[in-house]
């Protein structure tokens, strides 16, 4: 049966049309106006002064590791357990990822494992917000803090997300969050950076543009400029920018329908059996890019719900399975036991009140 309720759905409110038909015949399309004005949106969103505009979240992941020192033959502390793009970059700056194993409860990073992880080539910890669910920050930073490293926030799912009253964005070293097409907001694809500090603020303007700052430059023609580092073609354009000026009117309202889900999906199955729910902290506040729970048996329960028009399953499989990773590999317990029973949900602003009840039902009538 075809999917009735998707796991994910393109949000994209009608104002867009307008503002890109202005912005398409314009005669600039490049990173001009739109981009600057859309750094500056987010930036007030988030608190956060230091902002970079790129083209992915895989770019700003790949500028952060570079900012933080990474380079051929270092180690950053990581977790398989999310999207390959999170540990790509390290791959392509020479580095190797190291694993650490998950919290059986939550499927992020368990803080414990660090330490014993850590060696003369550690140049980072990459923390994942798992599916917009908040990693343990604090006791993390605690570490790199104490073991001068870095900190690298992949927050591709948690733009919106709150950890212990304040937004996401200003924790780590670095935070990376992703406006890729099925994330809480999209600009077609793109990536947001952000930096502790307007040092590291400046070199990223350069990474992301051939090793150019240009918004921070003496003369007319960048290429005047010198260029004492190498970079990326890396820049968000006015018409992706242009995209996410009109989605940011609608975050907090599209954030919140996903946190209402994304809860009542757990007062609804916490008693149910055969089903785990993951530990949140209720200090926190989750952007459930999709809810998240471990079951048993999985692959039949998601079967059933396929059948019943609901697409369901496990998002992002480990890393660890691939062989570009291989020199990575180590016995992670926790994982194979996470992974192995993982499911997620659809929880967006798509799925109904009465919608979810009824993926509810199917689940507690068993499989």
């Amino acid at each position: 049966m075809a999917a009735t309720t998707p796991l994910f759905k393109v949000f994209m409110p009608p104002t867009v049309r307008h503002a890109m038909e202005e912005t398409l015949y314009s005669g600039f399309i490049a990173e001009g106006d739109k981009v600057k004005a859309f750094q500056e949106t987010v930036s007030s969103y988030l608190d956060c002064p230091h902002v970079v505009m790129t083209n992915s979240c895989t770019m700003a992941l790949t500028i952060s590791f570079r900012l933080a020192g990474v380079g051929p033959g270092d180690e950053v502390i990581s977790t398989p357990l999310t999207c390959i793009a999170s540990n790509m970059p390290l791959v392509q700056l020479g580095a190797k990822p190291v694993w650490a194993d998950v919290d059986p409860h939550t499927g992020m990073m368990d803080p414990t494992q660090i330490e014993a992880l850590i060696t003369e080539r550690t140049k980072a910890i990459l923390v994942l917000h798992k599916e917009g669910d908040l990693a343990r920050l604090d006791e993390i930073i605690a570490i790199a803090r104490r073991r001068d490293l870095k900190v690298i926030e992949d927050a591709a799912h948690a733009l919106g997300a709150q950890y212990k009253g304040k937004r996401v964005g200003s924790h780590g070293d670095y935070v990376c969050f992703s406006l890729q097409a099925i994330k809480h907001i999209t600009t077609g694809d793109g990536g947001i950076l952000v930096c502790r500090n307007p040092e590291d603020q400046q070199r990223a303007r350069a990474m992301k543009w051939f090793g150019i700052d240009r918004e921070n430059r003496n003369t007319k023609n960048p290429w005047e400029a010198d260029i004492s580092d190498w970079g990326f073609k890396g820049n968000m354009t006015d018409i992706s920018a242009t995209i996410g000026l009109e989605q940011m009117n609608h975050l907090d309202e599209i954030v919140g329908k996903f946190n209402h889900n994304g809860r009542s999906y757990t007062d609804s199955l916490s008693q149910c059996a055969g089903a785990t729910m993951i530990q949140r902290d209720p200090e926190n506040f989750s952007t459930y890019w999709a809810y998240s729970m471990l079951a048993e048996n999985r692959d039949q329960l998601v079967e059933k719900l396929n059948n019943e028009g609901v697409a369901a399953g496990p998002i992002h499989l480990r890393n660890d399975m691939y062989s570009i990773f291989k020199s990575s590999q180590r016995d992670l317990p926790n994982c194979g036991d996470f992974s192995a029973r993982e499911l997620c949900l659809p929880c967006g602003w798509w799925v109904t009140d009465e919608e979810r009840e009824r993926i509810c039902r199917i689940i507690a009538s068993g499989w």
